[in-house]
């Protein structure tokens, strides 16, 4: 499972109605679309076992990676008796594949879910060691009935110690319309309640607190950790600008994560579907296969990411720090001095700390630009990573101050040397 570089990933990949060209080839210019978004690493559809293996060769072609769903995949977690014989059988089809990451086996598991997703990912991992076995978490606004714990943080500390993942995965979709929640007849519970937590604003718990929580158990556990981010417009989710999809991504890389996915690339549903209770629209690609105006900003966002997400990747985070407004109730406000760091003054402003001297500074403020004033030790300097020309360049004090300006929701990579 070498991760050798930041994976940028999504939800929600290409449909099979637009899979394939008129000849029945897979459509090449659809994979390579996703590349230029700065999608590296990609999670399809389960297409069938045909289709799923051509799609890893066309893959390794493209230089991407593939998570990938089989539905024999989730028959094992249901099937103690089968288990070992369906993992075996999803090995043999795919394991040999070069452009093979890992399985995607479950998303947003109750507690009664915990012992088979055990037992399942420790023998995927007897059988192949080679590749992640996946799973995603619910975010801290759902309902305790959702989880099976009274509160998020034992729900998150308990799916590590119970389950052993190699990677933990949440989402959380911070940024909310004020629309009230419409009135639907939802028969099947467990997503009546994911429906109405997502409308839940007054009691919502915040964005930094669930990633408090997601970096506190995997800095124990030893593992990486993945953000997924809102970009798709559903619910009471709103159509984001750039200035929050940067704040959404920078926030994400402050606190250290490994590994970023959007919600969505392709707009899930059917144009004008009178049963569509979310109201999906603006993917990266809209219900008819188009790039909508947030294609081209996730493509300027992943080419930064990429690079600085790089730099990142394996550097150990010490100690992540908010300076000026501290919102929510389990972040830590800036200590004063931290390393090499002995000031830093600004509104808004999150401070990732990282081994090596690195620093990755993300505004908070995804309205207007701000400005964040840094001093060191004597006998140290600071250099600003460019994003654009993937330079670093040194930050020359004035008055013994170093400035950095940081867009709307924008995030700057320091070193100190």
């Amino acid at each position: 499972m070498s991760n050798q570089r930041f994976y940028i990933t999504h939800w929600c990949g290409i449909p099979p109605a637009y899979l394939r060209r008129a000849d029945g080839t897979l459509d090449e210019a659809r994979f390579v679309q996703m590349k230029e978004a700065g999608i590296n690493l990609i999670a399809p559809y389960d297409h069938g076992v045909e289709t799923n293996r051509e799609i890893l060769a066309l893959c390794h072609k493209l230089g991407l990676r593939v998570t990938l769903s089989d539905h024999r995949l989730h028959a094992a977690l249901c099937d103690e008796q089968n288990r070992r014989a369906l993992l075996q059988s999803v090995i043999d089809d795919y394991a040999l594949f070069p452009a093979l990451h890992g399985y995607h086996l479950f998303d947003e598991p109750h507690r009664r879910d915990f012992r088979a997703l055990s037992d399942t990912l420790a023998l995927l991992w007897q059988l192949d060691p080679l590749h992640e076995g996946y799973v995603n978490l619910f975010a801290n606004y759902v309902p305790s009935e959702l989880l099976g714990f009274d509160d998020y943080a034992t729900y998150v500390r308990r799916f590590v110690a119970d389950v052993s993942p190699s990677i933990l995965s949440y989402d959380h979709y911070h940024f909310l319309t004020d629309e009230p929640m419409p009135a639907y007849d939802i028969p099947n519970e467990r997503e009546r309640m994911i429906f109405e937590s997502a409308y839940r604003k007054e009691s919502r718990p915040g964005f930094f607190d669930n990633v408090e929580d997601i970096r506190t158990a995997a800095m124990q556990a030893n593992i990486p950790f993945m953000v997924i981010v809102l970009l798709t417009a559903h619910g009471p989710c709103r159509d984001l600008t750039e200035a929050e999809i940067r704040f959404e991504v920078y926030q994400s890389l402050a606190y250290g994560a490994s590994r970023l996915s959007y919600f969505t690339y392709w707009t899930p549903g059917e144009p004008n579907d009178p049963n569509d209770i979310w109201h999906w629209k603006a993917g990266m690609i809209d219900q008819l296969g188009q790039p909508t105006h947030h294609y081209g900003m996730v493509a300027r966002v992943n080419r930064e990411l990429q690079t600085v997400g790089d730099i990142l990747l394996g550097k150990r985070s010490l100690g992540v720090f908010h300076v000026g407004i501290c919102p929510d109730t389990k972040t830590t406000p800036w200590p004063g001095t931290f390393g090499d760091i002995t000031a830093i003054a600004a509104q808004d402003l999150t401070v990732g700390c990282f081994e090596g001297g690195y620093a990755l500074l993300a505004s908070k403020n995804y309205e207007k630009t701000i400005v964040a004033s840094l001093t060191v030790k004597d006998g140290k300097k600071i250099e600003q990573y460019e994003k654009t020309s993937g330079e670093w360049k040194p930050l020359i004090p004035v008055d013994g101050c170093c400035s950095v300006a940081l867009d709307a929701g924008d995030g700057q990579l320091i070193r100190i040397l």
